[in-house]
């Protein structure tokens, strides 16, 4: 019996929503813009389910496409700008019982440093260190992204420098970088 298309998008995408979704919102630093991003990925997964289907990594198609969203998404957005004033799904603002507000407002002060730091980058490098965050091997990232490992080796270490230089630009203490950490 043939399996139908919502049998189809089940065995074939919902697998990858969570890592589609933690990819989005590193990306976008935003959950609703997130969240859209991942239903674009998934009404595209649905009108192609042959294209996903014949795919040998199903996982790697799907960050294939919500990075081109992505990448285009910018390309939109810096024709017209918009500028959200507060954003109230920036993580580190809930109230905690353990840690008192002076160390609140220090972690929240970090993190948004490092979020404006973050947005600042070219939307190609926020892409690569974000699936480098997630995990994925520079062999998975020149599948998703389509660029050669070479040209994305130089990439990663420029997104990396870049990111360093905007972080010590704004005063941010530097984290600890590891010795002999591959890339």
């Amino acid at each position: 019996m043939a399996q139908s298309r919502t049998e189809q998008f089940d065995g074939l995408v919902a697998p990858h929503m969570a890592m589609l979704y933690r990819v989005a919102y590193r990306l976008l630093r935003n959950a609703h813009d997130a969240q859209d991003l991942v239903q674009d990925t998934c009404v595209v997964a649905c009108e192609n389910p042959a294209q996903l289907g014949a795919a040998e990594h199903p996982g790697r198609w799907l960050l294939r496409f919500l990075h081109n969203r992505f990448i285009d998404g910018d390309r939109r957005s810096r024709k017209v700008p918009f500028v959200a004033l507060e954003d109230p799904d920036v993580p580190g603002r809930l109230a905690s019982d353990e840690p008192g507000p002076e160390e609140l407002l220090q972690q929240a002060d970090g993190e948004h440093t490092f979020q404006l730091a973050f947005l600042q980058l070219d939307p190609v490098h926020r892409t690569l260190l974000t699936l480098r965050a997630e995990g994925h091997g520079l062999g998975e990232i020149e599948a998703i992204t389509g660029i050669a490992r070479e040209v994305l080796r130089a990439r990663l270490h420029r997104a990396r420098r870049t990111l360093a230089q905007k972080l010590n630009e704004s005063g941010a203490p530097q984290p600890a970088v590891r010795a002999g950490s591959k890339s």
